[in-house]
C-alpha cells in the first residue's frame, strides 16, 4: 500500500526537480505501481502527473517518449511496433498484465534500473538516449551508471532499423522474468545485452567480440562466454547455476532471430 503524509504537486520539471533536491527522500510518483508494494509510509511524495510528460512521438530522425507515457502507450503506438523487429514493443508488451501497463510508466520504468527489468535490455540494443533535467541528454549505457537525483524528461531512440532481438524468460506469463536478454546487429558488429542476473542488464564485451568477428554461427560458443564473463547470483525466483545454463540457450535463440 502507497502512503504518505504530504504530496508535492509540481507543475514543471524544473520545480519537480528543485522539490527533488530538497525533498532528498521523497520518491517521485510516477506511477507508482512499484511503490504500492511497500508497507512504508513516506513522509512526502513528489508527484509527476502534472508534468505534461505523457507522449510517444515519431520525429524525423528520432521516436521520443515521454517520462509519464506508459507501457501500454508503447505498446500500441503503431510506428514502435515494426521498428527494430518491434523490440521495443516486445520489452514492454509481456509485464504483467494490460492495467498494469497502463499504469506504469516508462520513466518509472527506466529511472528504477531494476535488474529485471524487461524493457532495459531492449531500449540498450536499439541505442536509446535519455534525457533527463540535470544531466542533460546522455546514452541508456551512461544512465546506467547515472548516480545523480534527477529528473528523467524523455526517452529518444534513433531511427535506425537494424535487426534487434528481445527475449525475457518466464516460467508462465505474468511473472517476474527469471532471465532478460537483447541482441542488435549492424555493420557495426554485434551486441549482447544480459539482465536479471538477477543484476542490472550489461553488455557481454567479451560474447560480443566474439560474435562480431565469427559472425551468429558463433552462438553456441557466445553462449557460453556470456555464461562465464557476467556475474550471476541466485535468489527466491532463480539459482546462480540455472541462469547460466539458461542463458546459453539465451543467447542461440536471440542470434537465431536476428538473423533470420
Amino acid at each position: 500500500m502507497l502512503a504518505f503524509m504530504k504530496v508535492l504537486q509540481p507543475k514543471t520539471v524544473e520545480e519537480a526537480y528543485e522539490l527533488a533536491t530538497k525533498n532528498k527522500t521523497a520518491p517521485m510518483l510516477a506511477g507508482g505501481c512499484w511503490l504500492r508494494l511497500g508497507r512504508r509510509t513516506w513522509p512526502s511524495v513528489i508527484d509527476m502527473a502534472s508534468l505534461d510528460l505523457r507522449y510517444v512521438r515519431e520525429e524525423d530522425k528520432e521516436f521520443v517518449i515521454g517520462s509519464m507515457a506508459t507501457q501500454g502507450d508503447v505498446e500500441r503506438f503503431e510506428p514502435l511496433q515494426q521498428f527494430c523487429g518491434g523490440a521495443v514493443v516486445k520489452g514492454v508488451k509481456e509485464i504483467l498484465g494490460v492495467q498494469f501497463r497502463n499504469t506504469a510508466t516508462m520513466g518509472g520504468s527506466v529511472a528504477s534500473k531494476f535488474g529485471f527489468s524487461d524493457i532495459i535490455p531492449a531500449l540498450l540494443a536499439v541505442h536509446a538516449d535519455i534525457v533527463t533535467f540535470k544531466g542533460g541528454r546522455m546514452s541508456m549505457q551512461d544512465y546506467m551508471a547515472y548516480r545523480e537525483r534527477d529528473i528523467l524528461v524523455e526517452i529518444r531512440i534513433p531511427k535506425v532499423d537494424v535487426p534487434v532481438a528481445v527475449e525475457a524468460l518466464r516460467i508462465s506469463r505474468g511473472d517476474f522474468p527469471l532471465l532478460t536478454g537483447a541482441l542488435r546487429h549492424d555493420e557495426k558488429g554485434v551486441e549482447l545485452y544480459i539482465g536479471t542476473r538477477p543484476g542490472v542488464p550489461q553488455l557481454a564485451v567479451k560474447a560480443s567480440a566474439l560474435l562480431s568477428e565469427k559472425g551468429l554461427s558463433a552462438a553456441k560458443e557466445a553462449g557460453q562466454l556470456a555464461s562465464e564473463e557476467l556475474v550471476y547470483q541466485s535468489n527466491s525466483h532463480a539459482s546462480k547455476e540455472y541462469r547460466m545454463e539458461m542463458v546459453k540457450a539465451m543467447v542461440q535463440r536471440l542470434a537465431k532471430e536476428v538473423a533470420q
